[in-house]
Formats: C-alpha cells, sequence, structure tokens
C-alpha cells in the first residue's frame, strides 16, 4: 500500500477520482492547505502508509497528495462533464480491469522508487562530504564511517534512540562520525518545526548538541519559552539566536528532501555508510549495523 497514493499521477482517471474523494472532505482539504508552508511542500512527497512499522514516527496526508496531484492535472488535462460521465461509467462497469490497472502502475512506481532510493544510497556512500553538507556532527574527524541521524525533536522515538545513540557514540566515538539531519514530521508534532529552528540557530553559535540534548530531555516543555529559557541557560546571543531562527527553514527542508532521496520515510531513521536502521533503535542494532559496514 505504500505507493497506491501516487495513482493520482494517472491522468484523467486521477482527475475523476481525486474530485469524487475532494467532494466528500472539503474542510479537511481547505484546512491542510493552510498549513505552514517550507516544510509541508516537502512533505506532501511522503506514501501514505496502512501498516505502520512499530517504533517510527510517520507523517502522512492522502488529501494533501490528492489536492496537489488535481491541481496538477487540471492545468494539463481538460475533462469535461461528458467524459467524466463516461469514464465513470467505464470505471463502475469494469472494476476488476480498473484494480489490474492501478496494481500494475503502483508496482512500477515501488521499482522506480526503489532503483532511485538504492542508488541514493550507493552515491551517499561514495560521497560523505556532500552527504554531510554543512550539518551538525561530532564524534571520528576522520569520517570515513558516518552515520547520518534523520530525527525529529518532538518525535519519542527519536528521545528514545537518542540515548542509545549517546552510548553507541561514547564506544565509537573515535571511529564513527555521527550527522544530524533535520526530519520535523510538522502534521503530527506542532513544535517539531520550531524545535529545528532553535537546533539550528543554536548551531549558528556552536551550541546545537547542547541545545539538542536540552530539547530530546524535555520534550514535555517544547515551546516559546523553552527554547529562549535555553537560549539563555546555554548564553547564546539572544538577538542572533532569534534572527537565525527565521531563516532556517531552507536548510531544514533540504535536509527533508535528502531524507525522503534517501528513502527516509519517518523518525528516527539511521543511515550508517548505507545501512539503514530505523525505529527506536537498540545499542545492539547500532552495533549490528557498525559490524555489516566494518566487513564491508
Amino acid at each position: 500500500m505504500n505507493y497506491l497514493l501516487n495513482l493520482w499521477r494517472l491522468p484523467i482517471l486521477s482527475l475523476v477520482l481525486s474530485s469524487l474523494i475532494l467532494g466528500a472532505m472539503p474542510a479537511q482539504a481547505d484546512s491542510q492547505s493552510k498549513r505552514i508552508a517550507p516544510i509541508v511542500t516537502a512533505e506532501k512527497s511522503i506514501a501514505a502508509e496502512q501498516l505502520i512499522q512499530p517504533g517510527v514516527e510517520r507523517n502522512f496526508s492522502a488529501t494533501d497528495r490528492i489536492v496537489t496531484s488535481e491541481t496538477r492535472l487540471a492545468q494539463s488535462v481538460k475533462v469535461t462533464p461528458q467524459l467524466e460521465k463516461q469514464i465513470l461509467e467505464v470505471i463502475r462497469r469494469n472494476p476488476d480491469v480498473l484494480l489490474e490497472v492501478l496494481q500494475k502502475y503502483a508496482l512500477e512506481q515501488q521499482q522506480k522508487e526503489q532503483k532511485a532510493q538504492a542508488e541514493a544510497l550507493k552515491q551517499a556512500r561514495r560521497n560523505t562530504k556532500a552527504l554531510i553538507g554543512n550539518s551538525p556532527t561530532t564524534g571520528a574527524s576522520q569520517r570515513q564511517i558516518v552515520m547520518v541521524a534523520f530525527s525529529d525533536f518532538q518525535c519519542p522515538f527519536c528521545a528514545t534512540a537518542d540515548r542509545n545513540v549517546k552510548q553507541f557514540m561514547t564506544k565509537h566515538k573515535d571511529k564513527v562520525t555521527l550527522v544530524y539531519k533535520y526530519f520535523p514530521l510538522t502534521q503530527i508534532h506542532p513544535e517539531a518545526l520550531p524545535a529545528a529552528r532553535a537546533a539550528w540557530a543554536a548551531n549558528k553559535q556552536g551550541k546545537f548538541w547542547e541545545y539538542h540534548d536540552a530539547l530530546y530531555a524535555n520534550q514535555a516543555k517544547l515551546g516559546e519559552s523553552f527554547y529562549v529559557e535555553t537560549a539563555n541557560a546555554l548564553k547564546l546571543d539572544l538577538k542572533k539566536f532569534n534572527a537565525d531562527r527565521k531563516i532556517a527553514d531552507d536548510a531544514i527542508v533540504e535536509d527533508f528532501k535528502l531524507g525522503r532521496k534517501l528513502g527516509v520515510d519517518g523518525t528516527p531513521t539511521f543511515i550508517l555508510n548505507g545501512e539503514v536502521v530505523t525505529g527506536a533503535a537498540s545499542l545492539a542494532d547500532l552495533e549490528k549495523a557498525l559490524a555489516q559496514v566494518t566487513k564491508k
């Protein structure tokens, strides 16, 4: 079911089906269209799933996918009322054929995405410098073994995993480079984006990891007063901190897009030299991934 929402890209069929569904939920579509722009735009590329893996938080919006696709298709496909009526009649008379078409398309899309993600992971292993970019890092300076963490500061599984990551990095700090990437799931975590902005601003003053630790240790307190309080506690220049928070979105969206390109669809997700670990990774999970990449 991961890729069924991609079916809205089928031109005429997509427009007809989406119009039927949207007719049943206009209020929801209107509400979602008013969400904060930068991260939501990136989030609309996440494919919805019916089966949620334990220990992973995902953010899905079927209506966002439908609204976006319908708008795009409406600009390129002209469907008259008569043609729409004919198409609906064909669908009613041939449901099995429709299902076959949808299943075939879903399989093709799944294969394309898997191939693209595999290639992206391969490129990430080859060019760790580009993968890291300007993201905050800690651990080994050699950057031969790089573990990239795609995480959300309001995700409880991320906080759990972070405790295990700390143990892992304490043991392997001379071997592994840890990289943090922002992957805020704003539609289920209202403070995910503000917290990411605050951490990004703290990083501009060299205090990312201290701020990172404070956010995970105080998830119940996330909010504007806590962000300012933490900035003051870390002796940040508050004027610069507030100014930097206002320009953080582009960098956060870039991390989000990179995650999607690499196949990330939930938090936390760790990519250790191409080995992927998802969910509230245990110390044993991380050790296993390290053993795999060390063999290569």
